[in-house]
């Protein structure tokens, strides 16, 4: 029972809920406001009439309430375990189904009336039931044009990069730098570059990125990263201003940012000269299998006893994304078709970003680049179904066996070729989908088509083959005779194995096949090859194999070109072995510039030494590894002269032979 209180001081100026019909002798809401009209024709429905219970911490859960509220619902129908069964084609619209199985039994009823009796009480006792919080991994960031007020205030990082006064300083210098740009955006004719202009909201918002970016990724020269923007900013003209607010429109929105043509790069050396200079940058073949590559055919015991290691696991792999343990049918399951079990996959796409060691500070925790949260959130991403990866080169030559490159008269003696593949993920785990040749150091399209895998098709892996599933189901057959190596309108042809054989008709043992990270290609693919070059051993990292740098930062670092800036739409093949060719050409003009100085000739049947002085000329002979690795090495000429002339004599110095 409520106290008996003046109405001045509980709820005397709040209408009755209950209006004309309430009972109480004494009720602590005013009841002059709930007085019903004498227009109304009909009294005002009860709390009982409206489905609603006037207090519910005060009802009653006996055995006899439960029996009751059981015979008038129906009993729930038993929920369908979701299966995979193979459809990768967009799904049509939908309701959104609930992701939390706890938000299930929530009603959430409906908004009150003017005429609602309802509509009188206070928001707090008329709100709807408040959903379940979404997870932390989950919650949307607002957008870029977002109303919220952002002050005017630097965002506080785990590691400050410098005192909250002078972070302070610097971000309202950047704000007053930025102002006047955005103001002069008012001021032009053209309506499309009036729209860039900035809302002060949106102006602070800015400043405030951008001064958290250079935070927290230059914390140790955050001073001078910030004083080199400042004078950038003071000295900007309305173009360049325009051109970096529409570069960011694009990257927020997805996007991919307008490519400039590539730079011409000249080795010094005609196209022949520089076929004849692969040579010098053959891969050597020992050693490279215990980093991925396949040099040897695997033998029959080895097959066998593969083969039974695969019945006793009964089809249980391992995600490649999110680790779960789930279970594949490459023949499907017979009660209900399905291809995988385990349900749905929830996964991070992106790698993992280390933090920077810091003595002086406490650690930051490891993050995803796809949405920056923690390593051990929620997955930021959600696929049918789980997928799996095969690298065991036994199990790769079960489902379609290695072979060596074949001899070919057919081929050009003085020609190579770069390649890439794009795989995407089946039943039989990563399986070729695209296969791009194109001619060295030319760039000319030799084959480009769409490969029909052997197994059934679980994810086109989009975000980085750069195959959407309309493009792949509804692509035309292949036409040896009429092949239409077109990127936009990609022909198919029925196997692996097909692709292969017209890989093939290009290539013999002796031609240099190009390419970034060979293995995964070869392999792929299912071929041994002799003689290849692969820019991840022309350009190693400091600790070695198996790390790697990407091929997205070698073009950057060497060529100045950005790659694969195609966000969700995936990667380009032919982008990517264009790339690696022009980085084996890099490498080509590097080493040249230092060898011509030393006096080598490149001629038509290889590459020569200088001549000692009184010498007959050099005769063709292979290059011997000393001398080879000398190169590699960049040993100074007197150096290997010196070496050379206590192993060999004072004799003639073996010229480099071309090789391929």
């Amino acid at each position: 029972m409520w106290p008996s209180v003046p109405a001045h001081r509980s709820f005397g100026n709040v209408p009755c809920p209950s209006g004309a019909q309430c009972e109480l002798p004494h009720c602590i809401f005013n009841h002059e406001a709930a007085k019903p009209p004498p227009a109304r024709p009909s009294p005002a429905p009860t709390m009982a009439e409206l489905g609603r219970e006037p207090n519910a911490k005060r009802l009653k859960l006996d055995h006899e309430t439960k029996e009751a509220g059981a015979q008038a619902t129906p009993a729930a129908a038993p929920a369908k375990t979701y299966v995979f069964v193979g459809s990768i084609m967009p799904k049509s619209k939908a309701p959104p189904a609930i992701k939390d199985p706890g938000a299930a039994h929530i009603a959430v009823p409906p908004r009150p009336t003017e005429t609602d009796p309802l509509a009188v009480l206070p928001p707090s006792a008329a709100r709807p039931i408040s959903p379940l919080p979404a997870p932390a991994a989950t919650v949307a960031k607002p957008a870029a044009n977002s109303d919220a007020p952002v002050p005017l205030m630097p965002r506080k990082l785990s590691k400050e990069p410098a005192a909250f006064i002078k972070r302070v300083t610097f971000l309202k210098a950047l704000h007053g730098y930025m102002k006047p740009q955005n103001d002069k955006l008012l001021k032009a004719v053209k309506p499309e570059v009036k729209e860039l202009h900035l809302r002060p909201n949106q102006l602070n918002k800015l400043a405030v990125d951008e001064e958290e970016n250079i935070a927290r990724e230059n914390p140790f020269i955050y001073e001078n990263i910030l004083k080199q923007r400042l004078v950038k900013l003071k000295a900007m003209t309305p173009e360049v201003w325009v051109k970096e607010r529409r570069e960011a429109l694009a990257k927020e929105s997805g996007e991919p940012p307008k490519k400039l043509p590539p730079k011409n790069l000249d080795t010094g050396l005609t196209p022949k000269e520089e076929i004849t200079f692969l040579s010098m940058l053959k891969c050597p073949q020992d050693g490279l299998d215990a980093h991925g590559y396949v040099t040897k055919q695997p033998t029959d015991s080895e097959l066998n006893d593969t083969h039974l290691a695969l019945e006793v696991a009964a089809g249980w792999e391992q995600c490649d994304r999110c680790s779960t343990r789930f279970q594949v049918f490459p023949e499907r399951r017979e009660e209900d078709g399905a291809l995988t079990s385990g349900g749905q996959c929830r996964h991070h796409w992106g790698k993992r970003i280390f933090p920077k060691r810091s003595r002086n500070s406490a650690p930051e925790p490891t993050r995803f680049a796809c949405c920056n949260a923690e390593v051990g959130s929620p997955g930021c991403a959600t696929h049918d179904t789980h997928v799996f990866n095969v690298k065991d080169s036994k199990r790769l030559s079960l489902i379609m066996p290695f072979i060596k490159t074949p001899e070919n008269d057919k081929a050009p003696p003085d020609s190579a070729v770069c390649f890439d593949c794009e795989m995407g993920y089946t039943t039989n785990g990563l399986e070729m989908l695209r296969l791009t040749v194109i001619s060295w150091p030319q760039h000319r399209p030799l084959l480009d088509v769409l490969v029909r895998p052997l197994g059934h098709l679980l994810d086109v892996n989009t975000r980085f083959s750069g195959i959407t599933p309309e493009q792949f189901v509804n692509a035309k057959p292949y036409d040896p005779v009429d092949p239409k190596l077109v990127r936009k309108d990609l022909r198919i042809v029925d196997s692996p194995c097909v692709a292969r054989d017209i890989f093939l008709s290009h290539v013999s043992p002796t031609t240099p096949v190009l390419g970034h990270a060979l293995e995964n290609d070869l392999n792929t693919i299912r071929l041994i090859h002799p003689t290849i070059i692969d820019t991840v051993l022309l350009y190693p990292t400091r600790q070695g194999l198996p790390y790697r740098h990407g091929l997205r930062y070698l073009a950057k670092t060497y060529l100045g070109e950005d790659i694969q800036q195609g966000g969700a739409a995936g990667h380009d093949s032919y982008e990517d072995a264009r790339t690696t060719g022009e980085l084996v050409r890099f490498k080509i003009k590097e080493k040249w510039k230092m060898m011509k100085i030393d006096g080598w000739q490149v001629r038509e049947d290889g590459v020569f030494p200088p001549m000692p002085v009184g010498s007959s000329p050099p005769t063709a002979m292979p290059l011997v590894p000393e001398v080879r690795s000398a190169v590699l090495d960049g040993k100074p000429a007197e150096k290997r002269k010196l070496e050379e002339d206590q192993g060999q004599g004072a004799g003639e110095e073996p010229p480099v032979k071309k090789q391929g």
